[in-house]
């Protein structure tokens, strides 16, 4: 069967509902805000692209043939379903409501879910909201995302970005037990000599860590017995010992805390730009984005 409907089709469709439901050329003509010689016309045309009367004319009245009664049979509960989809689609267009996919990297994804989820979905009950986690650079609209999250540096131009979190240090964390056995790195060329855990990000292995020296940047290479492309996994192996990781402050500010991991090299460490939620247009934004971007912009990330 083909499925493909060519436009005189659907105008004849809507045209012979309103004749059908109102019967009466002057009636679904008031309804569809055309003319009665325009319903006229436009019924002929479909009965001729149809091979069939639909309609019995006479000069009092407006009856439905064999094949009209056949017809409104099939098509009206298919019209109304239609509406229905179309408003439910305009709803989209009016109020804060349905679902909301925000592609995020991995080791944001608990961060974003602790600081904003509770609040927002709170102050819009009818929403519901999910973080899609993915390291890479996707394309949001092909992934049928209505937003992304990324470093604030990853973001392209022709987006809309809104800044989500500030400007942090990166890093260098290491567990007590490590320090104690390898001693306390005092430069980043020291680390040479250390164990280190790689992240492997979209497929691609990090392993050089950039710092400031001398108000230069410098990568030094790193390598170790544990690859790993889990920021989670990361911060577990380190506080087991495995390495030294790198990674942004605000991910293992916890750990810092607890004592379960130490942070080395500080006066060398390069800044993480900071995230933002981006989207493709202003104009094209839902209500549903709208109110997330709204939300984030008064209470922080």
């Amino acid at each position: 069967m083909n499925y493909t409907i060519g436009r005189g089709d659907l105008d004849g469709v809507v045209v012979f509902l309103a004749v059908a439901e109102t019967r009466g050329f002057r009636a679904a003509a008031v309804r569809l805000g055309i003319t009665p010689s325009a319903v006229s016309q436009a019924m002929r045309t479909f009965e001729s692209r149809l091979g069939v009367t639909l309609v019995a004319r006479t000069t009092r009245s407006v009856g439905l043939t064999e094949a009209g009664e056949r017809l409104l049979f099939q098509v009206r509960p298919a019209a109304l379903q239609v509406l229905q989809g179309i408003e439910a689609a305009r709803s989209l267009g009016h109020s804060v409501t349905g679902l909301l996919r925000i592609s995020a990297p991995k080791a944001s994804v608990p961060m974003l879910t602790e600081r904003v989820v509770s609040g927002f979905l709170a102050a819009n009950p009818r929403m519901q909201l999910e973080f899609v986690g993915d390291d890479k650079m996707v394309d949001i609209i092909a992934e049928g995302c209505d937003a992304g999250v990324r470093p604030r540096s990853a973001v392209q131009a022709h987006m809309v970005a809104v800044p989500l979190t500030d400007e942090e240090p990166q890093v260098v964390v290491g567990a007590p037990m490590l320090l104690a056995r390898y001693g306390v790195p005092a430069t980043p060329d020291d680390i040479r000599k250390m164990p280190c855990i790689v992240f492997r990000q979209a497929g691609v292995v990090l392993d050089e860590w950039v710092f400031v020296v001398a108000e230069e940047s410098t990568a030094v290479p790193v390598r170790g017995p544990l690859i790993l492309d889990d920021v989670s996994a990361c911060i577990h192996a380190a506080e087991q010992g495995v390495g030294l990781f790198r990674l942004p402050r605000s991910l293992v500010a916890r750990n810092i805390h607890a004592g379960t991991l130490s942070v080395v090299l500080d006066a060398f460490n390069m800044s993480f730009p900071g995230l933002a939620l981006y989207y493709p247009s202003r104009k094209t934004a839902l209500p549903k984005l709208r109110a997330f971007v709204d939300y984030v912009l008064v209470h922080g990330v």
